[in-house]
């Protein structure tokens, strides 16, 4: 569990915001090359390749590495920053956060709000997309020096441990689900597996989903499994799509998924023990396995996901023990060489 929550932290302090991986991916390449070889996809996203390079079978996993943010799309002549949120940031936390500009050098600055006092209803001075502008009380000419239009901006959040092994922090979607994969490569170091195995921390799935969908159509895997994030129990979130912490993971089932991989990921969390939850969707997951299922001829796919709660907030939950089951699974099904 330890060695869990070391990596999870390393790859939670990287930033990485949708389209600009580099550094993030950089971080995770020094951990994953102990396991195997590390490669990068020109369009931001890193492979590890283990296993039997020759079998027929492959199996790749996938976890995107990217997190949300916001991106820089003017500087006006008073040093204002004006951004537009790059993947799905949830506005109503916005307002009045601490951010950093990753510019030519990292700069600190905040989310510009207006005094209680000033706003004249619920709804008509509330924060929209097209008016979010950052204040890093730098003069105009510094600004324009430091920083270009496209660069990133993340919110800024210090990685805390809660009680009961779980971890509060902003881009645990998907730095979770990252870190799920590196536990499973830890698991498999020593074993002979009898496939070929690519782990594939993609970039680009806040955004576009591109660097799963490169990745899989360079990669021609025979079948894969993604790993997410879901919503975990709180009141409010319905029943029937949340995982309780603890539970091992939420197995997903769609149309999009293979019947048989996602058989295999039930019958193993059984087999451990495991109350996996499930979520049912009608038509696909909002993961990146709809992508990689229609890559070349078809993929195979399944999605095993990580509860979690506050989703695409700085406080994002999730339970350690819930990382180390999703790569016990992991681990069992590369093991007994997939599905098929």
């Amino acid at each position: 569990m330890e060695n869990i929550k070391e990596v999870l932290t390393k790859l939670l302090l990287a930033d990485g915001v949708s389209g600009d991986e580099d550094f993030a991916c950089s971080i995770a390449a020094t951990i994953l090359r102990e396991f195997g070889e590390v490669t990068y996809r020109e369009n931001g996203s890193v492979i590890l390749t283990m296993g039997d390079k020759s079998s027929d079978k492959h199996i790749m996993l996938d976890a995107h590495i990217d997190r949300i943010g916001l991106i820089v799309t003017y500087i006006d002549d008073r040093g204002f920053i004006k951004a537009t949120p790059c993947g799905g940031m949830d506005m109503r936390t916005l307002p009045s956060s601490a951010v950093t500009v990753l510019g030519k050098e990292n700069i600190t600055g905040v989310v510009c709000t207006f005094p209680p006092h000033l706003i004249k209803n619920d709804s008509g001075d509330a924060i929209t997309k097209d008016k979010i502008w950052i204040d890093t009380g730098l003069p105009a000419e510094k600004v324009k020096n430091l920083v270009e239009l496209g660069d990133r901006i993340i919110v800024r959040s210090e990685p805390k441990e809660l009680l009961n092994n779980r971890i509060a922090s902003a881009a645990l979607d998907n730095r979770a689900g990252c870190t799920a994969l590196v536990e499973t490569a830890r698991l498999l170091k020593d074993k002979k597996l009898p496939c070929k195995l690519s782990i594939v921390l993609s970039s680009q799935e806040e955004t576009s989903e591109l660097g799963a969908r490169t990745a899989a159509f360079a990669l021609d895997p025979t079948e894969a499994i993604v790993v997410d994030v879901g919503f975990a129990k709180q009141s409010g979130v319905p029943e029937e799509s949340s995982g309780k912490f603890g539970c091992g993971g939420i197995i997903s089932i769609a149309p999009v998924l293979s019947r048989k991989v996602t058989n295999k990921l039930i019958e193993i969390s059984k087999s451990f023990g495991l109350e996996c939850e499930y979520e049912v969707d009608g038509r696909t997951t909002g993961t990146n396995a709809d992508v990689i299922a229609g890559s070349r001829g078809g993929v195979p796919c399944g999605v095993l996901s990580i509860p979690e709660r506050y989703m695409h907030t700085q406080v994002e939950v999730v339970s350690l023990e819930d990382i180390e089951s999703v790569a016990k699974i992991l681990a069992k099904y590369i093991e007994d060489g997939g599905a098929f």
